[in-house]
Order: structure tokens, then C-alpha cells, then sequence
């Protein structure tokens, strides 16, 4: 019954990862950062970094259940015509992070279920020590 609660509870904090990552991958979607070059007027707006976005990728564990792990999506940003924004470069380009937010929003979808699976294995488990204990008695 331990291992069955290991592995749940490894579930539940794979799909919070996955939560959490597709919400961050949302939030900074239209984050713009400027193109390699770019002119003098920019110049501390091109020090600041460009968020990259990341993707999660769940991994069996040796004794059950699973790890999440973030890697970077790649390629990280798009490049689109902008030039009115404050940090696009000479041609009027800025990076934009390579979200699509129909994947973020599945990916909100599968971390809902995976979690409300893991929550049921767990609720199940409870009952099943419950029947036994008043088998007992």
C-alpha cells in the first residue's frame, strides 16, 4: 500500500509541475526581447534576458511512479515584425517566446486529470485501509 501511495503522490506533484510550467509558458507568452543588434536606444532593455519557455517531461522512476522534468523548448522564440515596440531592432523585429497557447491549454488539461486520477488511487487506497481495519475490529 506504501508504494501505491509513493507513486500517487509522485503523479500529483508531476502534474503540478505541469501545471505550474504551462501557467509560467502562458503568463510570459508576449514577453518581447530585442534581436541580436539592435541600436544604442535599446541597449538596457537588450540587457535583460528573453524568457524561454519550457516543456515537462515525465520519467518512470526505478521503484514507481514518476519525476517531472522542465527542459527548454527549442527553438525558445519567434521572431515577429514589431516596430513600434521599444526593443526591436533596426529592421523593426522582436523575439517573442515560442508559446502556442493551444498546446499550454492541453497541457492544463492533462495535468487537471492526471491529477484528479492520482487524487482517486489515493482516495481508493484510504477506503481499501478503512475495510480492512474494520474487518479487524
Amino acid at each position: 500500500m506504501i508504494s501505491g501511495i509513493n507513486t500517487s503522490l509522485s503523479g500529483l506533484l508531476a502534474a503540478s509541475t505541469r501545471a505550474n510550467t504551462a501557467a509560467n509558458n502562458i503568463v510570459n507568452a508576449y514577453n518581447t526581447s530585442a534581436p541580436v543588434g539592435g541600436d544604442a536606444s535599446t541597449a538596457a532593455l537588450r540587457t535583460s534576458r528573453a524568457y524561454v519557455p519550457q516543456r515537462t517531461i515525465n520519467s518512470s522512476q526505478k521503484n514507481g511512479g514518476v519525476v517531472a522534468t522542465n527542459v527548454p523548448v527549442s527553438p525558445s522564440s519567434l521572431s515577429i515584425y514589431s516596430p513600434s515596440n521599444p526593443v526591436s531592432n533596426d529592421e523593426g523585429f522582436v523575439n517573442i517566446p515560442n508559446v502556442d497557447a493551444a498546446v499550454e491549454f492541453s497541457e492544463l488539461i492533462k495535468a487537471k486529470h492526471a491529477y484528479k486520477a492520482n487524487a482517486a488511487v489515493l482516495r481508493t487506497l484510504f477506503e481499501t485501509q478503512e475495510a480492512a481495519l474494520d474487518i479487524i475490529k
